[in-house]
């Protein structure tokens, strides 16, 4: 017999590579079973199968089993636990590189070595420093029984520790997203990396002890690090510390209120003096954002600010490994759910906004969390839930301690989060039943002790007229959401507010001077009324005056029209309030995504129809164009309607797997009904249609994509139904092989619409879904600039427009830029319009080009944003 090797992995084929690569090195002469992938070979990683390959391979000399890096340590240790006793014994886990320590592994024991030699034999084709970086197993018999001799050729600077020391002077010191940004650069290095100071030190990959270090602007962090890439994560870390972790200005940008109250936590003392004597009086707390609004009270409680009162159920010691591994599933359903929810919020609030939810997704990833929590449920034998509550409680406390208020704040971030993974453990027994914000059907001022980033994400403008709370204050992340949703909004609130306030009661606020009145007298009501009237009237003079025939935007002769994307009926309407010049996308994702069954064409039709009457108006002389995309789902974007066609089958790599066009010409029919519903819509609301076809990648595509949509049109002719005629057909360029064959694509397509999220995405090999790669994803990277410019010109010479529609085309600091490249469409929200206009008609032509010429031959992101920062302030000057 000989010692058997087991290959975890993420991904079913690699595992399954490996175990083929080891196999053929050792001539077949050492059992080995690849364990990769989880049920139908999803990327993860899966207990089960780990269990059933070591039992495969098991023997007298026991097994060895070599994994990848994360989930992959807490499977096999799982699965450590479901064997007998005398199977765990002799087996051991290692993390010796994969490649290398498989086949080394395999060749030793192909030789009839003892699992001690095998694993050293494996763990030797790493060095020092990497061995450095392991997690200590919890097994502390899989040590093996020779000392493993240090590999020769470690360089000094492998073993050494560095240390540099760096001044923050971005305005908000390490609070949520800076933090995630240097837990995300520093867990991209080999190298064991501690932060340090106000006396405390941390381990660098954990975002909660960071947040505790209380770092503010003007304070001094100790970064050390050691191991073989502690050189380059020395100066990454530095690099982002001196770029300001690339924040321009102070998080908060809102109007002071009349007398500022410097504590965002009002202790109650004595509640008969804190009741209004007077209806003229008011409750004073502090502006977090501005505006006015009159209206009935909505006592709201959070449903994240009793973690405490989780209960603590007890489990048996057989019960131990079932609740660890509950913890495990829902923290990564919790943080899945928490990336999810920053991409749906990016169009109504902004990238930089939905980001807190990214870093909250973040704090569920720490690993501090995940063993602390592991270790109380072994250690006090209480099921995940109380565990997980009690770990997340502490961690809470921990951040309000500290003498920053911005970063104490971000506890209810943390409180907030865990709350998620609560709810997926399960838990019923709570007393009150939670309130539902999204459901609300009357418009409402709410009254909280605080509101969680979860709660504001439900906000509606329309049902939500004002917020005022106990906690929090201007930098808590549902007052950002507050001030980008035009919610006005006050912290600070007397706690003896709600033990007067009742649902329904009639209330003023006044949040630009931070003051809440009870009941007003009419003069009160009268003036809030009259100011809101006012700030209603303006918001409606920009529409107007957007709305108004204005001089056209030319450089070079080039016409640069400026068009909205827009997703449903509403915002179809809000594009057209805003002057948009056109529809650049409309995104028919939102039919599918809405319904649980599959709409049939006559549905669509009428759908389709409600948003082009919409964005039409009422009586227009002139139909603008409205550029439809053909439904665009799979990767970040599953339709539960579509599990009837597609199944449930779910695909390792998703982004590169069926999505965009591929479903289509995967299922011609529903093309075929989505094209005759939109070219029946049209010739009911007499629309300037165009078509285009996302994630196209190659000439038959699209060639066999036009044929579909030719089929269908002159069936429809043939019914005798007026169409509109042309129906110009283009395409999405979200790939790089669409830019390599653009001339030939142009032979086959009208107009090509530049999807900047994907190109960026496949461009920079970086799911913009994944924390651990999103310092890549940044629209200013030049390899992305240079590919518009290369669209952008192979368009011109073509004859075809070229667009560009997404978040990037409404960033005013960009738009002049792809202007610049060549780009001649800018497709944005709706409300970014007037914004953009204003900014590119401050741009003379040269201005342009000099600019352009310039980006093109930038190496770096740093460079683009140094050069974009340099001419915004010149221009702004001029």
């Amino acid at each position: 017999m000989t010692v058997g090797l087991v290959i975890v992995s993420h991904s079913t084929q690699l595992a399954a590579g490996v175990a083929e690569l080891a196999g053929q090195m050792s001539q077949g002469k050492t059992p080995i079973a690849a364990a990769g992938g989880t049920v139908d070979d999803v990327l993860g990683t899966s207990v089960d199968r780990i269990v059933s390959a070591i039992q495969s391979v098991d023997g007298p000399d026991g097994v060895l089993v070599l994994l990848d890096l994360g989930s992959a340590i807490l499977s096999a240790e799982m699965a450590l636990e479901m064997l007998s006793d005398e199977q765990r014994e002799h087996t051991h886990l290692s993390f010796a590189p994969l490649v290398e320590g498989a086949i080394a592994a395999a060749l030793e024991a192909s030789l009839g070595r003892s699992l001690a030699q095998v694993q050293q034999a494996a763990e030797k084709t790493a060095n020092v420093a990497q061995l450095q970086l392991l997690k200590p197993l919890t097994q502390a018999e899989n040590a093996p029984e020779e000392t493993i001799a240090s590999p020769e050729g470690i360089s000094p600077a492998e073993t050494s520790t560095l240390e540099v020391q760096l001044t923050l002077t971005n305005p908000t010191g390490l609070h949520a997203r800076p933090a995630s940004l240097f837990v995300q650069t520093a867990a991209r290095y080999q190298a064991n990396i501690r932060a340090a100071g106000h006396g405390k030190e941390t381990d660098a990959t954990s975002i909660i002890g960071v947040l505790s270090l209380g770092m503010r602007q003007g304070d001094t962090i100790t970064i050390r690090a050691s191991g073989v890439d502690a050189q380059a994560a020395i100066e990454a870390l530095s690099e982002l510390v001196h770029a300001n972790f690339y924040e321009t200005a102070p998080e908060v940008k809102t109007t002071a209120p009349a007398a500022p109250v410097e504590a965002v936590e009002t202790p109650v003392s004595e509640p008969s003096e804190n009741i209004l004597k007077s209806p003229i009086e008011a409750w004073r707390g502090i502006t977090t954002s501005a505006g006015t609004a009159v209206g009935p009270a909505l006592l709201y409680t959070s449903r994240a600010g009793a973690l405490k009162a989780v209960q603590q159920h007890p489990i048996s010691s057989d019960q131990v490994a079932s609740e660890q591994k509950r913890l495990r599933e829902a923290l990564i359903s919790a943080a899945e759910e928490l990336h999810s929810l920053a991409i749906s919020l990016q169009s109504s609030v902004g990238q930089a906004d939905a980001a807190i939810f990214d870093a909250q997704a973040l704090m569920l990833d720490d690993p501090d969390l995940l063993d602390d929590t592991l270790h109380v449920i072994e250690a006090e034998h209480i099921d995940a839930a109380g565990a997980v509550a009690k770990t997340g409680e502490n961690f809470a406390s921990t951040l309000e301690t500290l003498d920053d208020p911005l970063i104490a704040s971000r506890a209810i971030d943390v409180r907030d989060a865990i709350s998620r993974v609560i709810e997926r453990l399960g838990i019923s027994d709570q007393a009150a039943p939670k309130q539902v914000l999204s459901d609300l059907s009357q418009p409402v001022i709410l009254i909280a002790k605080d509101l969680t980033p979860s709660d504001a994400a439900q906000l509606r403008s329309e049902f939500v007229l004002g917020i005022c709370t106990v906690h929090g204050g201007p930098t808590a992340h549902a007052a950002i959401l507050a001030r980008a949703l035009g919610i006005p909004a006050i912290a600070g609130l007397d706690e003896a507010a709600l033990q007067v306030i009742h649902s329904g009661d009639d209330l003023g606020l006044d949040a630009d001077n931070g003051l809440l009145y009870y009941h007003p007298v009419p003069e009160v009501r009268a003036e809030l009324i009259e100011r809101l009237t006012e700030r209603q009237q303006q918001r409606a003079a920009l529409k107007a005056a957007a709305k108004q025939t204005q001089a056209p935007i030319i450089f070079d002769g080039r016409h640069i029209h400026l068009f909205a994307n827009i997703g449903s009926e509403d915002e179809a309407k809000a594009a057209r309030e805003w002057g948009a010049q056109g529809i650049g996308l409309l995104r028919t994702e939102f039919l599918f995504a809405r319904s649980p069954t599959l709409p049939g064409e006559d549905e669509q039709r009428q759908l389709y129809a409600q948003v082009f009457r919409a964005f039409n108006g009422e009586g227009a002389q002139q139909r603008k164009p409205i550029v439809v995309r053909t439904l665009d789902a799979g990767a970040d974007k599953p339709m539960p309607a579509l599990t009837s066609i597609l199944g449930q089958t779910a695909e390792a790599n998703p982004a590169l797997g069926l999505r965009g066009i591929r479903i289509h010409l995967a299922h011609q029919t529903l093309l075929e009904q989505q094209l005759a519903a939109l070219l029946l819509a049209a010739a009911e609301t007499e629309s300037q249609l165009q078509i285009m076809f996302p994630m196209i990648t190659t000439v038959e595509e699209l060639q066999v994509a036009r044929s579909i949509f030719d089929r269908v049109y002159e069936r429809l002719r043939s019914r005798q139904v007026i169409l509109p005629s042309p129906v110009p057909i283009g395409i999405m360029v979200e790939v790089p092989v669409a830019v390599v064959m653009a001339s030939e694509l142009a032979e086959l397509a009208d107009f090509f619409s530049i999807g900047a999220n994907d190109l960026l995405q496949y461009t920079l090999a970086c799911d913009r879904t994944n924390v651990s790669v999103s310092y890549l994803y940044n629209p200013m990277q030049p390899a992305v600039l240079r590919l518009i410019h290369q669209v952008a010109m192979t368009g011109r010479h073509a004859g075809k427009s070229v667009a560009v529609c997404g978040e990037i085309a409404g960033d005013v600091r960009l738009a002049p830029i792809l202007v610049g490249l060549g780009v001649e469409e800018l497709s944005m929200a709706p409300t970014a319009l007037p914004q953009v206009r204003a900014t590119l008609e401050r741009w003379t032509s040269q201005e342009l080009s000099e600019m352009a010429e310039r980006i093109l031959h930038l190496k770096t992101v740093a460079e683009v944003e140094q050069l974009i920062a340099e001419s915004h302030g010149s221009n702004e000057k001029g």
